[in-house]
């Protein structure tokens, strides 16, 4: 990805055909952080822009979205590791509805 400006939560979403609303929910539960910009507005970066890349990449491989926001959080590669072996194994315990 070229040098991107920062960019509003709609354009953001935009980008990846997602409604403004879904950002807005990423960052609520800790998997977004952007940038803050006059009037609390919300301004989206190019590494936003790769985190989002990377949410729906692990949505699409069947991981929730809790079990990511601690895969990106946990300080130890082992806690890492758990919570990938745990979604290897059995998709489904992540407590995501089969067929999602």
């Amino acid at each position: 990805m070229k040098s991107t400006p920062a960019m509003a939560v709609g354009d953001a979403a935009a980008r990846f055909g997602l409604a403004p609303h879904v950002l807005r929910h990423w960052e609520a539960v800790g998997l977004l952080s952007p940038a803050r910009a006059e009037g609390d507005r919300r301004r989206h970066g190019r590494d936003d822009l790769y985190r989002v890349a990377a949410i729906l990449r692990a949505g699409e491989a069947g991981m929730s979205l809790e079990d990511l926001r601690q895969m990106l959080t946990a300080a130890e590669p082992a806690t890492r590791r758990e919570i990938h072996r745990r979604n290897r194994e059995d998709p489904n315990a992540s407590g995501r509805p089969t067929g999602q």
